[in-house]
């Protein structure tokens, strides 16, 4: 038996569906609605720049876009942004074209921000993808340093493709100082061949969903992976508290 999530956001009205390909939805919805497009973490129906010229002074980081309103990449409805550059690339990556370390432009923080928080997209908090985003760990930091400042109680979560552990044995303090700042991790890479059953959020079934990664850290203990289901049994989506 295969589970199916309908998620139908309020404010657009757009209807996503998790556990159906291209062919079934049509097959369901042909007849209500206009034809599917597929999406997934990272791979969004439309990303946007970020405005901007390049960065020059001050702290800032290479990204691939942001876009908004999306319920694949974290709880609740998100404005993400897309890190370039990976040095893991991962067989079967749907985003390979963001491996490049010097893909993308880069962008000051501020207007990273900027771009994140237009008040045009209702969100429930934001997420940073990749790419990498550990691979630009000061300007992964500075940027949710600046969110926490400009909106103190948002959700953010951040997708990395090396798990927890490895991140606390780095010594880059702006790694640890990202941590500290994150509300949720989804850490590990991607494995194509455990793909299936993923669930939401989550492209393998190896992936975990660690609440304030820093504070786990700082525990020791033995970190368990979780799904998006367990996760939120565990937890108050956001909007609702």
């Amino acid at each position: 038996m295969r589970e199916l999530h309908f998620i139908l956001d309020e404010v657009t009205g757009d209807l996503t569906v998790e556990g159906l390909s291209d062919d079934e939805a049509q097959s369901l919805t042909g007849d209500l609605l206009p034809p599917p497009r597929a999406i997934n973490c990272a791979l969004p129906a439309a990303v946007s720049p970020v405005p901007g010229a390049e960065a020059v002074d001050g702290p800032g980081a290479r990204v691939f876009g942001v876009w908004h309103g999306s319920v694949a990449e974290g709880p609740g409805r998100r404005s993400v942004v897309g890190f370039s550059g990976c040095p893991i690339r991962c067989a079967g990556c749907l985003v390979p074209h963001t491996w490049p370390l010097d893909s993308g432009s880069r962008r000051a923080v501020a207007a990273i921000a900027d771009a994140l928080l237009d008040p045009a997209h209702p969100r429930d908090g934001v997420s940073v993808v990749g790419g990498e985003p550990f691979a630009q760990p000061e300007g992964l930091a500075a940027l949710l340093a600046e969110l926490r400042r400009r909106e103190p109680g948002l959700h953010l979560t951040a997708y990395s493709g090396y798990t927890l552990e490895g991140l606390g044995r780095r010594r880059e303090p702006a790694v640890r100082a990202a941590l500290d700042l994150l509300d949720l991790l989804i850490d590990g890479p991607f494995v194509r061949h455990l793909h299936h059953g993923a669930g939401e959020w989550r492209g393998s079934t190896n992936q975990r969903l660690i609440p304030n990664p820093g504070r786990a850290l700082a525990t020791g203990r033995p970190i368990p992976c979780l799904s998006a289901s367990a996760w939120l049994a565990g937890h108050v989506p956001p909007g609702d508290g």
